[in-house]
């Protein structure tokens, strides 16, 4: 069965991670992703590199090969009236278009939604920014660190009171932000096929920053008092928690509903006398004597290994996880099971394998991933493909319109 998107071609102006990753998932859903960059510099991800990666000098990438598999990279330099001619008549028969330069520079390059949309009406227009699409800071450079992370609240209401602000993980809110602009770009071509009109669809940053940290910033709104930071020893619910076992691995509680599996949790660490304290009775006196129950747990679990303790939580229905690292996630069966990680027929990089988008649609082909594209490889196949002839193109590389 044919991927869903099959046929949908989607043409790319964006780089580093928020907007690419969201062609990346169109394009794991089967799209025709052209990506247009710069002949001389192309993405600057190209060039990331990270202290894990050794020799900065080596050809592999795997930031810019996770989210740049199934592309097709055409190198042409849009401040030149050739090339942002060739970028438009890409665009005009394009499904989609998905950006992520700042709103001011693409009203400049006539690259914005209303210079577009006049030349193809039935074209849906995917835009990322920093901080949304209105108001004073719409123009505000930005990544997700800044825009997601940190100006949410989210960074504030996690760190342990009095600490020092945690941070993220590379692109941790970016792929969000992709997947989220990916399916209302499969939306809005849903809107399409019942309207015969394109529309512009836009996502910020900020506001997916705003949608993770919902659930605390909603409770603000309704009650007028916003959830603060709080230490293991203050929590409302010990039984959400993290607990420290004898070989130093760490283990995650989430009991939210504590009275529920109070007793079997009592069981599980071999403490059935606890449910007959009067500070422990129930999830209010729990709440109270945080401090004390915290203690008490840390003490009971560091007694067994964290293998030690799983089979003894499952037997007992507990709900809990492994805090586990990266070596122990990339083989985890569980993330085998569900295809996590796919295959990428790379020609450099032998048993090339990305993490997977997380949707799958049943019955759909599940095959390789093509790798991510040098710069400007494609670049002679789309011009061909849009109707230039090979001295056309010659004339176009002559000149340093196309790489």
């Amino acid at each position: 069965m044919d991927r869903p998107l099959k046929g949908v071609r989607v043409v790319e102006v964006a780089m580093w991670v928020a907007g690419p990753s969201t062609t990346t998932v169109l394009g794991d859903w089967g799209a025709d992703v052209i990506k247009l960059e710069d002949p001389t510099t192309g993405d600057p991800i190209r060039g990331f590199v990270t202290r894990t990666m050794g020799d900065p000098n080596a050809r592999i990438r795997p930031p810019f090969e996770l989210d740049n598999r199934n592309k097709r990279s055409v190198a042409v330099d849009l401040r030149r009236p050739d090339g942002h001619a060739f970028a438009l008549k890409l665009i005009e028969h394009a499904d989609v278009f998905v950006t992520s330069l700042r709103l001011d520079a693409l009203e400049r390059m006539k690259l914005d939604y209303a210079s577009l949309a006049a030349k193809n009406p039935r074209l849906i227009y995917g835009s990322i920014n920093g901080y949304g699409h209105r108001g004073p800071d719409r123009n505000r450079p930005a990544y997700d660190y800044a825009a997601s992370w940190a100006r949410s609240g989210l960074m504030a209401t996690i760190a342990e009171p009095g600490q020092s602000p945690p941070g993220q993980r590379p692109a941790m809110i970016d792929h969000a932000v992709g997947l989220g602009l990916a399916g209302a770009i499969s939306a809005a071509l849903l809107a399409r096929e019942r309207s015969g009109r394109g529309r512009e669809v836009n996502i910020s940053l900020f506001s997916m920053g705003l949608w993770m940290n919902a659930s605390d910033l909603t409770i603000g709104l309704m009650t007028g008092h916003s959830p603060q930071s709080e230490s293991r020893t203050e929590r409302i619910n010990p039984m959400w928690s993290s607990y420290r076992c004898a070989d130093a691995r760490w283990i995650y509680f989430v009991m939210i509903q504590s009275d529920r599996y109070w007793p079997d949790f009592c069981l599980a660490l071999g403490k059935p006398d606890w449910q007959g304290d009067p500070r422990f009775k129930d999830s209010v006196a729990r709440a109270q004597n945080c401090a004390a129950l915290t203690g008490e747990i840390d003490r009971a679990i560091a007694l067994r290994t964290c293998d030690d303790w799983a089979p003894i939580f499952d037997r007992h229905n507990l709900i809990w996880a492994p805090v586990r690292t990266d070596a122990e996630v990339l083989v985890d069966p569980q993330a085998e099971a569900i295809g996590a990680f796919a295959a990428v027929d790379h020609p450099n990089i032998p048993g090339c394998r990305v993490v997977n988008s997380p949707v799958e649609f049943g019955g759909a082909d599940s095959i390789p991933h093509r790798a991510a594209p040098e710069l400007g490889q494609h670049t002679e196949e789309v011009a061909l493909e849009m109707g230039l002839t090979w001295d056309q193109i010659a004339s176009l590389k002559a000149s340093g319109t196309l790489g």
